[in-house]
């Protein structure tokens, strides 16, 4: 089950919350690696998990290249929302957001294209996860290249994020880059 992404933008930290944690950054778990964690007010642990392979090494934002969804895709750090909008939009056949939406992948099905906020937590954990990733068969670590975000820039252009060097350019919706799906718990 998703948690809000509210409780994300509300305690966006590395391990925030208080000590005590039973899962830690860089644990392999729920279908992938721990790349961010949380507790919320009442002392209950949150994350957020990488899939262990690339979704997509050449997928375009969105078939509907010149339409602008507006602040349902928009939030930097709701990627569930924004990738629901993104598959929600008229005309919309195929995306990155529904690459992610439709994988079922390490026994979960909750999986959605990032936000641009979540892609940056991602690489600011980027050696602990890429450490994991190598050690576990069959994963593939992340490219140094661009990936795409749930969040929308423009009627034209969305975020992306390139692990290569960690700034976020927007990039045509037609462009075709990296995916690799995130899900929290």
């Amino acid at each position: 089950m998703s948690v809000p992404y509210a409780l994300y933008a509300a305690n966006a930290g590395t391990a925030t919350g208080g000590g005590n944690f039973t899962h830690y950054i860089g644990e392999e778990y729920g279908g992938g690696v721990i790349f961010h964690l949380l507790k919320d007010n009442a002392g209950v642990e949150h994350g957020l998990i990488v899939a262990l392979t690339d979704q997509s090494t050449s997928q375009v934002w969105s078939n509907v290249t010149s339409t602008l969804i507006g602040a349902s895709a928009q939030s930097s750090w709701d990627g569930l929302s924004n990738s629901n909008a993104i598959v929600g939009q008229v005309g919309h056949t195929s995306s990155a957001a529904k690459l992610c939406l439709d994988l079922v992948s390490g026994g979960q099905s909750d999986w959605y294209l990032p936000s641009i906020q979540e892609l940056n937590m991602l690489w600011n954990n980027y050696y602990t996860v890429a450490r994991v990733l190598s050690q576990i068969p069959g994963a593939t670590q992340l490219s140094k290249s661009y990936y795409w975000s749930a969040s929308e820039a423009s009627a034209t252009n969305a975020w992306t994020f390139p692990f290569n060097y960690g700034s976020t350019p927007s990039g045509y919706k037609y462009n075709t880059t990296y995916v690799r799906a995130v899900r929290a718990f």
